[in-house]
């Protein structure tokens, strides 16, 4: 038993070695790799992708080593659209068209705001040639990159409810394979009277989820030239917020050094002065990158299209990775309170200024103005004149006493003048000793006298100070949004922009004319009457730059001159019964 068990045993063992020579099993598969790609560490592909042809004839000298070029089971079917179709979206807030050539935007046209040319305002830049459109893929691999956003994919189209129960959107699917292996699906949901778009991106290579970011740009920022301020102050800059913090990059040094960071991401995206596209991911760490692209922009619509074609600049492009839980995208105005209202800190977009202190002040001033404009007078003009009488007010007491100061020592120094001149004719030698003891019985006449020689320059400090709040006034009108387009009066239809007809300029430098005589007192002295002619040269000077100013920065100047002009008489009539109880007194 146990003889035949032996047997058996090697019957079995020459079986199974012959089976095994005979039919031997098949070598394991490798991945299917295109043609002329190496992987290297870490799966990125050390060449770029090159579109795989199926149906391309075999190798001249017939190399059996080719891969094949036959499909998987796993893989998809090929999906490709025949033409390139435009899909236009309305939401109410804003009108976008979206290409499925690379499933991105080439429109995005904003309802409530309109350009120079009455037009409804465009804050997608159109350049020659084909280019990387907003909202495209951006990937490690250039080859890849380059697939995707020249495929041309197949458009989904649905109506979709609100998980929250907010409204119905539209919700947009491209979707594009190779049959090969490479997918692509791309989603931008819409919903009714929403400034935020829902976005979902999935890139699968060979069954692998790749790493994918969303394009921002090439450029961004309105489309138009204003009246007044021909151009906006920036366009096209970076801007992002990471733990709360906002960094902002300008245009040139964006195209200048390209760059990327990894960090908690609230929002990222480029900006101008009064628009932004924003993207938020929603992840813990988030890939933001720029780099710059060659392009030539074309005209604005409806504006200097008979101009000469402009030669081609660097525009920067910023990419934000997308999670697969996917992100939200913000294209339209920096409005504070919508942004404040949409969270992640998005208000912090409206950029006051660089300075702490100054930011602060021109951001309260804003609001001070917001709320004058929503509870009292829905007019952004008389809303200036009645937070610059406000401010006034407010002000009155340092105002008073700088003004009365500085009146009071013209007054005393101008009764000083006789002594002053004997003294300078006593020690009229040039000598070091002679100036030294000019110095000093000069003053030891203003101890005497009770006069401070320094009381003017004391006087304009306080006045000094108010310089903050007047570089804060005009920060605030060159960012708020709020005044981009907003009316006053007559030909002022803007006040963000230059007066046209130069009245308000013209009208702010008389009465700071009049401000200044009335500050000034009749002076022998040469050297005194001098330098009050130097100072009646101001008014001009400022005239002169305020026909450049946003109109309603000037009103505010205008304004103040004119309730400066009600407190300069208030001080002259003081400082007059003053001068005339001390000469009765003398």
């Amino acid at each position: 038993m146990e003889k035949r068990a032996v047997i058996a045993i090697a019957i079995s063992f020459l079986i199974l070695l012959g089976w095994s020579y005979i039919f031997p099993p098949p070598k394991p598969v490798e991945p299917q790799l295109p043609p002329s790609v190496e992987q290297q560490p870490g799966g990125v592909p050390a060449e770029p992708y090159r579109a795989r042809q199926p149906d391309a004839p075999p190798d001249a000298e017939g190399d059996e080593t080719t891969p094949s070029t036959e499909p998987s089971e796993q893989d998809s079917p090929a999906l490709s659209a025949a033409q390139v179709e435009e899909i236009v979206v309305d939401n109410g807030r804003f009108r976008a068209v979206l290409t499925n050539r690379g499933a991105a935007a080439v429109s995005w046209r904003l309802h409530e705001y309109t350009s120079g040319n009455d037009r409804p305002l465009e804050l997608i830049a159109a350049y020659e040639g084909d280019i990387v459109q907003p909202l495209s893929l951006e990937l490690d691999d250039p080859g890849l990159k380059d697939a995707l956003n020249t495929a041309l994919y197949e458009v989904e189209r649905l109506t979709v409810s609100s998980p929250t129960g907010g409204g119905d959107g539209d919700r947009i699917t491209f979707r594009w394979s190779d049959g090969r292996g490479l997918e692509a699906t791309k989603s931008f949901t819409f919903w009714r009277d929403e400034w935020l778009v829902d976005a979902e991106i999935d890139v699968v290579d060979r069954g692998r989820r790749l790493p994918a970011r969303l394009t921002v740009g090439p450029g961004f920022g309105a489309q138009e030239k204003r009246a007044g301020l021909s151009t906006y102050a920036y366009h096209s800059q970076g801007v992002w917020n990471v733990a709360g913090n906002v960094t902002r990059r300008k245009s040139k040094k964006l195209v200048a050094q390209p760059g990327s960071f990894s960090a908690r991401v609230l929002w990222a995206g480029l900006e101008d002065q009064y628009f932004a596209a924003l993207i938020l991911p929603s992840a813990d760490q988030t890939l933001v990158a720029w780099h710059t692209l060659e392009a030539t922009a074309l005209p604005f619509p409806g504006v200097d299209e008979d101009a000469d074609p402009p030669e081609a600049a660097s525009v920067p492009l910023m990419t934000v990775s997308i999670p697969e839980q996917g992100a939200r995208i913000f294209i339209g105005p920096k409005k504070y309170d919508l942004l404040r209202g949409l969270g992640n800190e998005m208000e912090k977009a409206v950029w006051f200024a660089t300075n702490g202190f100054l930011a602060w002040i021109s951001k309260h001033i804003f609001l001070a103005l917001l709320w004058i404009h929503d509870h009292t007078i829905h007019n952004y003009g008389l809303a200036i004149i009645l937070a610059t009488a406000l401010l006034r007010i407010l002000l009155f007491p340092v105002n008073q006493y700088s003004m009365v100061s500085m009146k009071k020592t013209q007054l005393q120094m101008q009764r000083l003048q006789p002594k002053l001149k004997a003294l300078k004719a006593k020690h009229k030698k040039k000598d070091a000793q002679s100036r030294q003891k000019l110095n000093e019985e000069t003053m030891a006449l203003y101890k005497r006298e009770g006069v401070n020689p320094m009381g003017g320059v004391s006087g304009c400090l306080p006045m000094l100070a108010q310089f903050p709040i007047l570089i804060g006034f005009y920060n605030m009108l060159t960012v708020a949004v709020e005044l981009r387009g907003a009316p006053f009066f007559g030909w002022i239809t803007d006040l963000s922009a230059k007066d046209p007809f130069w009245i308000i300029p013209l009208l702010m430098g008389a009465t700071m004319f009049i401000q200044q005589k009335m500050a000034m007192s009749k002076v022998k002295d040469p050297m005194q009457a001098q330098q009050q002619k130097i100072m009646m040269f101001m008014p001009f000077f400022f005239t002169w730059i305020c026909l450049q100013m946003p109109a309603g920065m000037v009103l505010y100047w205008f304004v103040n001159n004119l309730l400066g002009i009600g407190q300069q008489w208030l001080v002259n009539r003081h400082t007059g019964r003053l001068e005339a109880a001390a000469a009765q007194k003398a």
